[in-house]
């Protein structure tokens, strides 16, 4: 949202208000005198509090504005904190340190004053061109706290929910007066993340900004899966590059393995593979400074990702078998199945399809019998390739299904584009030319959703041959 203008507009005692009445206006003083409006309003003020270490005076005269007006004037300055185009109750609520029925009230007054307005159910933002006598700045700091407390504790439910094998992180209580919200299912987390997007990017520059280190890290470790998922490149090299300068401040070694070695997987999607490289040869550095097989075991298995971007399968292959054996040494047996996953898949881009088979379906057996549905996705994905490869193209299509079903139930978009690209040349294969039009049309959509462009591009020209 905009600032606050810190000022009204001249003569706001004989100016007719443009957007309804406004506290300090003489037609909110006159609507004022009704006395339903004076009892919705006086319920409202009960709730507000005035920031600490302020004045009526810094609001305003003394004698034009209460308490009751200066805290109402205030809340109406906090709300152009908001880091989103707009702001859902729940947010509003720890915003501005209120419980979320009083913090409803409120906004619905603002909406009735001509201040805000609803953008869907449940969400508000600032009527452009409204403003009311503020003192800027005062109790932003608190409010920023609340904030950065709120997206970042919800994220973290919200990761929980999608991703529960995700780490376990220790998040530092929310502060007094910030409510997080609860999330009741994984698809109500999937919706939260897409709904507050905008937001939890603008978010992290609050926290970098006012030197909360590790809210940086954590926001990123939160929201990466979410990212990959959705395709969200640029967005995934942002956040881990504030992270490598957030771990390094914090002079924490496992946060500076972490934030290096996704900092180099985001740059490796967007396709700057020497920084790529560079980020993860420092992430390796450092874990084997420290000896941990675990965080060795990340950085070979995203060092593999990244020389396959490259086209270096052999080397991708040899950082994979290295990365399975590491997580079996650190007990992480379903990170030890997407490593002899991708061991497979490079296996089969190499024409091993024989030592590809057994490494797929090492895989896939560990991820079924650990519930692990992404990996089970993941192994099905290759098992198609394996069989595309082999020439065996309805099996190719049966495996690729089953592997499109669980990513569209995962939400995994960014996956899911790839496996109708590849979907598509199977059916090609077997003249089912209507179907095959339909899975490369939408792997395009996504593709281009997802500013995979080369990729777009690449299948694009695949479809013009079938038109």
């Amino acid at each position: 949202m905009s600032r606050p203008s810190t000022q009204l507009s001249a003569s706001p005692r004989t100016t007719p208000c443009p957007f309804g009445p406004v506290p300090g206006s003489r037609c909110y003083d006159v609507a004022d005198r009704r006395p339903a409006r004076r009892q919705t309003m006086a319920a409202i003020y009960k709730t507000l509090s005035v920031p600490e270490n302020t004045s009526p005076a810094q609001h305003g005269n003394p004698s034009k504005y209460g308490s009751a007006s200066h805290a109402y004037h205030h809340a109406f300055h906090l709300l152009h904190l908001a880091p989103g185009p707009d702001i859902a109750v729940p947010v509003a609520a720890s915003l501005l340190g209120l419980g979320g029925g009083r913090t409803a009230a409120l906004l619905d007054q603002f909406v009735v004053d001509g201040l805000c307005e609803r953008t869907v159910p449940g969400r508000f933002r600032v009527r452009p061109g409204a403003s009311l006598r503020t003192a800027a700045g005062c109790g932003d700091g608190a409010a920023r706290r609340r904030l950065v407390d709120h997206y970042l504790h919800t994220a973290y439910q919200a990761d929980r929910l999608i991703a529960p094998h995700h780490p376990v992180l220790s998040l530092a209580p929310a502060g007094a007066g910030c409510v997080p919200e609860e999330l009741a299912s994984r698809e109500a987390a999937l919706d939260w993340l897409d709904a507050e997007f905008t937001a939890l990017v603008a978010v992290r520059a609050i926290a970098r900004e006012t030197g909360r280190h590790l809210s940086v890290f954590h926001l990123a470790s939160c929201l990466n899966g979410h990212f990959v998922r959705r395709g969200h490149t640029e967005e995934q090299v942002a956040q881990w590059t504030d992270a490598v300068h957030a771990a390094h401040a914090l002079g924490d070694p496992e946060a500076q393995i972490t934030s290096h070695r996704y900092a180099g997987q985001a740059a490796s999607r967007a396709g700057r593979h020497t920084e790529a490289v560079a980020q993860l040869s420092r992430a390796a550095r450092i874990a084997e400074r420290h000896g941990e097989p675990g965080p060795q075991a990340w950085t070979y298995y995203i060092f593999a990702w990244v020389e396959e971007m490259a086209g270096r399968d052999r080397e991708a292959f040899g950082h994979a078998v290295c990365a399975a054996g590491l997580f079996r040494r650190a007990g992480e047996v379903r990170s030890e199945a997407d490593a002899l996953n991708a061991a497979g898949w490079y296996q089969v881009r190499l024409g091993d399809l024989v030592r590809a088979k057994e490494y797929c379906t090492r895989a896939l057996d560990i991820a079924h019998r650990h519930h692990y549905h992404g990996g089970e996705a993941a192994a099905l994905d290759s098992l198609g390739l394996l069989a595309q490869r082999a020439g065996r193209h309805d099996e190719a299509v049966a495996s690729y299904g089953a592997a499109l079903s669980l990513c569209r139930d995962l939400g995994n978009t960014y996956q899911e584009a790839g496996i109708l690209d590849r979907l598509g040349d199977s059916y090609t294969a077997v003249g089912r030319f209507d179907e095959a039009r339909n899975a490369w049309e939408e792997a395009v959509d996504m593709y281009r959703l997802q500013r995979r462009l080369t990729e777009a591009e690449a299948t694009k020209q695949r479809l013009k041959k079938i038109h």
